[in-house]
């Protein structure tokens, strides 16, 4: 086992080498040259195999990279960063740059950052530029990907460049803003202000943090708000402080975005402007979690508070940017960007790129045509628990085994961590109610298990170590074998230091009412080194779990960007990724591929757009017509009336039906439209095509398949297959490629066969399991009807080959997404799954008691999605208030952040 010292001193050398290196190409052998050369000095208690993992960490982190971001302007953008570059004086910038490769942050990422910023900032607006003008922008960014280091680098470089007053909006919550403006101190302003402020008994202080550590000089920015004081009514009669029109330093305000606190800041700004005047200084305003509260709900001329205070800030300047930050920018993009003075990006959208060891939903769920199941443990006992759909009422019942488990694997993995030299925080996150009352509950229960199993360890570990008996230690030794098989660290190295890994692990409620607390008594939220967190809704949004590597969660959630940020586990893991764990049900699972595979389309969309030369107007019309969006976001923020239209563009995309209903007569019928279909179609002008491993039909016209989508039923929670819709689509298509369609039927393995259209085929097996909507679910890894080269076989190799060297990964070793081959095809193609479901263990799943043919269908559209001058694939949907309560969720965005949970 590493001691202290020793620890102290490896981790000494990889802060020289690592320094030595940062921004150098290398090799391997010139990395542990490097680190032997150092090595007496800096570690001489280092053993062989310290070393040999220390060039292993280094020659990772060095060679972590990042691609370009992709952006796409406005029309009458024009660049001046480029003409102004060398005359500036980049002192901050340069300052920030080096305390991050101080931290050990990789130096292709730093220099990627570099080249970004000066993007971002190009389009964000010259300060210098004679006034008026006001710009607008959204930054895109992954949840957990690093977005609070993007923007403290683009303020460095923004004072640089002259912006003489920051406004950080940080979320909805004190505690959300408390770690903003922490982070904001260290890589901004330089100074620690929880200090600055005196309060009784403790004088103010100066104490030099971050960048400020690394030169004093130039942490001289006027901080507005502190670590544990938001900007109020008192901070506005307290100050006095004048904004001067020729400041060499910034003023930096960190804020929520709260009714209360817009309306202070909005009347000390007031003041500083001279009568009936602007404020001539350059503002740049950058609105964190942009998609959440800031977004207008209501009708345009009655904006709701939080926009209208956001709208009113910016209007109080000359000269302003706004730049918006977000991870799920469904909402900002659904902006009306005909209303002049909202917030739409009109002037850009950058998409950014996430370094290669960020750890995102790709990482941790795969995608729908490769998921992945590395990380996750399913979680199939938490029903009686917590109940999907329990109310505020709820009494919890006994605490499942899988919580119990997840409990002992995070105090496994504090050991391991700890026997890897791993001092940082960690952490566990139980979310599995929105409600304060069954999380207090639920925080109870916890609290409990870990005291209990805290004090059996504390008391045997030891004697257990010397052969004597303990159940409790032989189920944790059961679940390091069963969660971490194939770590390099041993079960007897894990139980050496079990009880002193366990010493320190501390249980937190996280809600409303703590959140509250927080800004009504000037406290500065706790934050232990080993902590499981208890909450819900508060912990779903921005909020950083620091080395987070055990997550329980059993929610339902409908609105798909609150799924995104619910998911704190994504983020970095460097050093610890084998050991994260995620307990989660299979249908979250599931949900969590299809949304990041929209947010995924969104980019591929945003990156065909740049190709093309369009604007962010154009994105916001492709954006409107994208299928996902109909689920992504909550329904308010798409303005939806009790009863309207909406186009959506199936062109390029995939449309498959993946809940499927287990009602016995809908079965039935959808069979008997699926006969009714062969029948029509051997009697068309159909033609079949050869004989290859499934039957294919083309030629097939378009009323066959509108007659066909009218008669089959999906299950009522599919958003997308609206047979109504769809049907209409087939029958009233206009343009000359969709007058016919593909038909094909997907074998499975040789049995009893069936008949379609004069042909033979072979039913295949899938299982199948029940959704929370009592659903069937196409199940396994991937809850997908079938792999991702289904529609391969309506192409020529030749197309084939095109579609791949389109998508870019040709010879690259990765598969493209499915869709890509969508842009080749002649026709629409309609391909039909006729299921024998089935559970695990082979027998029908619960509550199928038929043993006919279930049906499933897949469409797939001619087309390159995103492309918003392509209106062939146009749908119109009519979404009724039915509709809207079975797709879309009721999220309330309070104004002022004082009810998050129920």
């Amino acid at each position: 086992m590493i001691n202290g010292n020793r620890q102290e001193q490896i981790a000494a050398l990889e802060k020289v080498v690592g320094a030595l290196l940062a921004g150098k190409t290398h090799s391997e052998a010139h990395l542990t040259e490097m680190v032997e050369r150092y090595r007496r000095a800096a570690a001489p208690d280092a053993t062989d195999e310290d070393v040999a993992a220390l060039v292993r960490r280094l020659t990772e982190r060095l060679s972590i990279d990042v691609e370009q971001g992709v952006a796409i302007v406005g029309e009458d953008f024009k660049p001046w960063l480029h003409d102004k570059k060398r005359q500036m004086d980049w002192s901050r910038w340069l300052n920030f740059k080096q305390w991050m490769l101080n931290d050990g942050r990789p130096p292709r990422v730093i220099d990627k950052m570099d080249d970004l910023t000066d993007e971002i900032l190009d389009f964000a607006g010259d300060p210098t530029a004679a006034g008026p003008w006001a710009r607008r922008g959204l930054v895109i960014g992954e949840v957990q990907s690093g977005k609070t280091s993007t923007y403290l680098a683009l303020f460095n470089k923004a004072v640089d460049a002259g912006y003489r007053l920051i406004i950080v909006l940080a979320g909805n919550t004190e505690s959300l803003r408390q770690q903003t403006q922490e982070r904001v101190d260290e890589g901004l302003i330089g100074r620690d202000t929880s200090l600055s402020v005196a309060r009784p008994g403790i004088p103010a202080q100066t104490r030099y943090i971050g960048v400020g550590a690394l030169d004093s000089r130039l942490a001289n920015a006027q901080g507005m708000t502190t670590v544990i004081q938001d900007f109020r009514t008192s901070s506005l009669a307290a100050s006095n402080i004048t904004v001067g029109t020729d400041s060499v330093e910034p003023y930096v305000f960190v804020v929520k975005k709260n009714k209360a606190v817009l309306e202070a800041l909005t009347e000390w700004l007031g003041r500083q402007r001279k009568v009936g005047g602007k404020l001539p200084l350059p503002l740049l305003l950058l609105d964190d979690e942009s998609d959440y509260a800031s977004v207008n709900t209501r009708e345009d001329h009655n904006p709701t508070t939080i926009n209208s205070g956001i709208r009113g800030i910016l209007d109080l300047f000359s000269r302003s940017s706004y730049v918006a930050f977000t991870a799920t920018p469904f909402a900002n993009i659904f902006i009306d960007h005909e209303v002049e003075n909202d917030l739409f990006p009109r002037h850009y959208i950058y998409g950014l790129e996430s370094p290669s060891n960020y750890v995102g939903s790709q990482a941790t769920f795969g995608s729908l045509e490769e998921p992945s199941d590395a990380i996750l443990v399913e979680l199939d006992d938490a029903e009686e628990f917590t109940p999907l759909g329990h109310r505020v009422h709820w009494n919890i019942g006994e605490v499942p085994e899988s919580l119990r488990e997840a409990i002992r694997t995070f105090f496994v993995a504090n050991a391991v961590r700890d026997l890897r030299g791993q001092r940082a925080p960690r952490s566990m996150l139980v979310n599995v109610s929105r409600f304060k009352r069954v999380q207090s509950q639920v925080f109870d229960a916890v609290q409990d298990e870990v005291s209990t199993l805290r004090n059996e360890i504390e008391a045997h570990a030891a004697q257990y170590r010397r052969g004597h008996p303990n159940r409790t230690l032989d189920i944790v030794k059961e679940t390091f074998d069963r969660r971490y098989p194939d770590i390099t660290e041993t079960w007897e190295e894990v139980l050496d230091v079990l009880a002193a890994a366990a010493a320190d692990i501390r249980v937190q409620l996280f809600n409303s009412d703590k959140d509250r607390a927080l800004g009504e008594e000037d406290e500065h939220w706790d934050r232990p080194q080993r902590m499981i967190a208890v909450g819900g809704d508060v912990l779903s949004r921005g909020l950083t779990l620091q080395g987070l590597t055990v997550s329980y969660f059993y929610r339902r959630v409908v609105a798909s960007d609150t799924l995104m940020q619910m998911a704190r586990w994504f983020g970095y893991r460097d050093g610890y990724k084998d050991i994260c764990r995620v307990w989660i049900d299979k249908a979250s699972a599931s949900d969590y591929r299809h949304v990041a595979e929209s947010v995924e389309e969104l980019r591929r969309d945003l990156r065909l757009m740049l190709r093309q030369k369009l604007t962010p107007e154009d994105f916001g019309i492709a954006v409107k017509k994208h299928p996902g969006a109909l689920l992504i976001t909550a329904k308010n923020k798409m303005k939806a009336a009790e009863t309207r239209s909406k186009t959506i563009s199936l062109a390029g995309k995939r449309i498959e039906t993946t809940k499927l209903s287990p009602d016995k007569k809908v079965i039935s019928d959808n069979w008997s439209a699926f006969q009714r279909l062969g029948d029509a179609i051997a009697t068309s002008t159909a033609t079949r095509n050869g004989t290859g491993r499934w039957p294919r039909w083309t030629g097939v016209p378009k009323r066959v398949i509108a007659d066909f989508l009218s008669q089959y039923q999906a299950h009522p929670s599919d958003a997308i297959f609206s047979a109504s819709a769809l049907s209409a689509f087939a029958r009233h298509a206009t343009a000359p490629e969709f007058q016919t369609w593909d038909v094909v039927v997907v074998n499975g393995r040789e049995q009893a066969p069936e008949e379609f259209a004069g042909a033979k085929f072979y039913p295949p097996r899938r299982t199948m399991d029940r959704g929370a909507d009592k659903e069937l679910r196409v199940s396994g890894t991937s809850s997908r009807l079938a792999g991702p080269t289904d529609v391969r076989v309506l192409l020529s190799n030749d197309d084939i080959k095109a579609a791949v060297a389109d998508a870019g990964t040709d010879g690259k070793g990765k598969n493209p997404p499915e869709t890509v081959f969508y842009s080749r095809l002649r026709r629409p193609a309609m391909l039909l799954y006729p299921l024998l479901p089935q559970d695990d263990d082979g027998k029908l799943p619960q509550g199928v008691d038929i043993d006919k043919i279930i049906v499933a269908v897949k469409l797939a559209i001619p087309g390159r999605a995103g492309d918003p001058k392509d209106s062939r694939g146009d749908v119109e949907y009519v979404i009724n208030t039915v509709a809207q309560r079975k797709w879309f969720i009721e999220i309330d965005e309070s104004e002022t952040a004082e009810e998050v949970d129920d």
